[in-house]
């Protein structure tokens, strides 16, 4: 399996942070290119565990890697919160981006029809695709009406709020858990081919490492840019 989107996905996430960024300030800007910078080390650094078969191997799968593997973006990016200068510079990227772009963004999750062809196809996990690939491209898919209710102003910020954390809470936790349980370890409850054990391969592993979780992290970027909106003491910016 070598041809896939998450690369071009990860570029687009990446351009849009950044899009973001330079909308906000030059100090946006910098923070944005900061994290992207980030993130892009990391995106090499997970490629080549992908390709030299490190995640493959006993150390790594001893490690119980589906349970932390797709938190490494959310502490690169906590990373740069723990700087107040950076934290509030986020604060104002996310007050500055316009709503029905943060919807924009996630609207790229209607990609994750590839892994229902890749289960039809019999090269990805069953119990992954009902886990989460099933609902990422729900949740995509549901970003098109709340686009056009966000540019028409016909959504209230507390829906928006909501909607963009439930856009997490149907990925992370049980994305992990279906990750790992399909991993060699104690938690092991999935062994026909194929396993969750071909997310962590080439380039599949670009997806719960990185691209998954970046769009998570805009969901909360978006649930912050609402909450604040919604405040009476914050202007709205939609």
């Amino acid at each position: 399996m070598t041809v896939s989107t998450l690369p071009f996905l990860f570029a687009a996430q990446i351009a849009f942070g950044l899009l973001f960024g330079f909308r906000a300030s030059a100090a946006g800007l910098r923070t944005m290119g900061g994290i992207a910078a980030a993130l892009s080390v990391w995106a090499c650094v997970t490629a080549w565990m992908a390709l030299s078969g490190i995640y493959d191997s006993g150390l790594v799968l001893s490690l119980m890697p589906g349970l932390w593997l797709p938190v490494v973006p959310f502490i690169l990016v906590g990373i740069f919160l723990l700087s107040h200068e950076q934290r509030q510079t986020i604060f104002h990227i996310a007050g500055n981006t316009p709503s029905h772009w943060l919807v924009a963004v996630q609207s790229l999750r209607i990609l994750a029809i590839g892994t229902l062809i890749k289960t039809a196809q019999g090269t990805f996990p069953l119990e992954v695709l009902l886990a989460i690939g099933l609902t990422d491209l729900a949740f995509g898919l549901s970003a098109l009406p709340v686009f056009v209710l966000v540019r028409k102003k016909r959504i209230h910020k507390g829906a928006l709020v909501l909607w963009h954390l439930v856009g997490v809470a149907l990925i992370l936790v049980p994305g992990m858990l279906a990750l790992q349980t399909g991993l060699p370890g104690p938690m092991q409850m999935f062994d026909r081919y194929p396993t969750s054990a071909v997310m962590l391969d080439w380039p599949m592993a670009l997806g719960p490492t990185l691209v998954v979780p970046v769009f998570l992290i805009f969901n909360l970027l978006g649930a912050v840019a609402a909450w604040r909106a919604a405040s009476p003491n914050e202007g709205s910016q939609t």
